[in-house]
């Protein structure tokens, strides 16, 4: 069944894919790494057929009986640890879920050890068999983030890529204790744009540009809408639209420059800039002033050609002399004359 619903929604619809919304997992407790006989409840989420709540569930790889919209582990043990994935009835698979399971005086529980950009991560020191802590420090590549007194969690808010790094707390029990490090990625939501144009500088005068500001929101955030701005040097084209592309009807010398954008998500909170592009515009040339070049180039080209034709001419005459002044006997009393070259070098 689930086999025939996954290739039902790859159906083409109007000559393109289906693009079907994944499964998304939650967990209650909301921490991927817990406890030894810690209780943990995974949760799939995702469009389903109507009456029919049937979900199915893989771990690492394996599909297991359970159908329902939970799976709950009562008392994990090590064996629990591995991949999790869910599939409702209208959605894709989702992406892996990795539970661990631990046994340690102190943990350092994570929402996630993979966050998208702009997302929030929640930390919790955790005592082994919820022994209250006191004084608990949270790390970031050894840098300390927070002190708490009392308070087991910290949430950063919104992520960004400065927040990659390993994660540890310490917290004191009767002695101090610090946790394993737990390696925590940020993905960028999405890349630097390139800014591209529909023609390649020099353009001239005249010329139609189609300039593009390319990037691609990472698939997972589909709900993020980006803005896009035009600018070229200091002066801003167009400031913050739905829209990718900006035109330049009717280029002009003026319009020569370094351009660039920016795109920035619709909360304002993720920014980023293209490097820049070089247009240079030429100016189009008058008529008269491009006859003068013509007709310039039409009269060298005629004094070049009768130049030839003289020294052709010459030439051959000289030759002809020169064969003459050779047949006169010797005894005339008349000496050969000496040869000069001519003005055409011959």
């Amino acid at each position: 069944m689930w086999l025939l619903t996954a290739l039902l929604l790859w159906v083409p619809v109007g000559g393109q894919m289906a693009d079907p919304t994944k499964a998304v997992i939650t967990l209650q407790p909301p921490w991927v790494n817990v406890f030894l006989k810690e209780t943990v409840t995974f949760r799939c989420e995702g469009p389903r057929l109507p009456g029919n709540s049937s979900t199915q569930w893989w771990v690492n790889g394996t599909a297991i009986r359970t159908l329902t919209p939970s799976y709950r582990i009562a008392a994990a043990s090590f064996s629990d640890t591995g991949e999790y994935r869910c599939q409702t009835g209208l959605s894709m698979a989702s992406d892996p879920v990795q539970l661990e399971i631990h046994k340690d005086w102190v943990l350092l529980q994570v929402s996630s050890r993979v966050v998208t950009e702009g997302k929030p991560l929640s930390l919790r020191c955790h005592g082994w068999n919820n022994k209250q802590l006191s004084n608990m420090l949270f790390y970031q590549n050894d840098t300390i983030l927070k002190f708490s007194p009392w308070d087991s969690e910290f949430t950063i808010l919104r992520t960004n890529l400065s927040h990659n790094g390993i994660y540890r707390c310490s917290s004191k029990i009767k002695q101090t204790y610090t946790s394993a490090g737990v390696s925590i990625t940020i993905k960028e939501l999405f890349p630097a744009p390139v800014l591209k144009a529909s023609s390649s500088s020099p353009l001239l005068e005249g010329d139609l540009v189609n300039l593009s500001c390319e990037t691609k929101l990472l698939s997972q955030s589909p709900e993020v809408q980006l803005y896009f701005s035009f600018y070229v040097g200091n002066k801003t084209l167009m400031n913050r639209t739905t829209s990718s592309e900006y035109q330049l009807l009717t280029a002009k010398r003026e319009d020569s420059g370094l351009y660039w954008c920016e795109a920035i998500t619709d909360d304002g909170n993720i920014l980023r800039h293209s490097p820049e592009l070089k247009l240079q515009v030429l100016g189009l040339q008058s008529p008269t002033h491009m006859w003068f070049h013509v007709l310039f180039s039409l009269a060298t080209g005629i004094i070049f050609l009768v130049n030839t034709i003289f020294c052709v001419i010459i030439h051959k005459e000289l030759q002809r002399k020169k064969k003459w002044n050779l047949e006169i006997p010797m005894d005339s009393g008349q000496g050969k004359k000496a040869w000069k070259p001519t003005p055409c070098g011959i």
